[in-house]
């Protein structure tokens, strides 16, 4: 059950991580057009200047990036479950 925790958080984190990139992309282009006085609209938190955009982005690729690195790790470290332990105890 514990995999399953680690593998739900990598999707969700590889998701951010993309939808982020596109954003990312999006002010990218945004600021090649209108240069510094662009403004762009968060579904969420409204419309903010381009600094702060690129500042709130670049954040959540950050946060995406070490959700990704961290439940990798965790992955690797759970061990798996046992489930003829019953039958050595039948041996001995």
């Amino acid at each position: 059950m514990t995999q399953v925790k680690w593998l739900i958080l990598f999707g969700v984190a590889c998701y951010g991580f993309g939808a982020l990139s596109v954003t990312a992309d999006e002010l990218y282009g945004i600021a090649q057009f209108y240069g510094t006085g662009g403004v762009y609209y968060f579904p969420i938190i409204g419309a903010r200047g381009l600094w702060d955009a690129w500042v709130y982005v670049f954040t959540g690729l950050g946060l995406c990036f070490f959700l990704c690195t961290l439940s990798v790790l965790m992955l690797q470290r759970t061990k798996p479950t046992r489930r003829g332990d019953r039958g050595s105890e039948r041996q001995s």
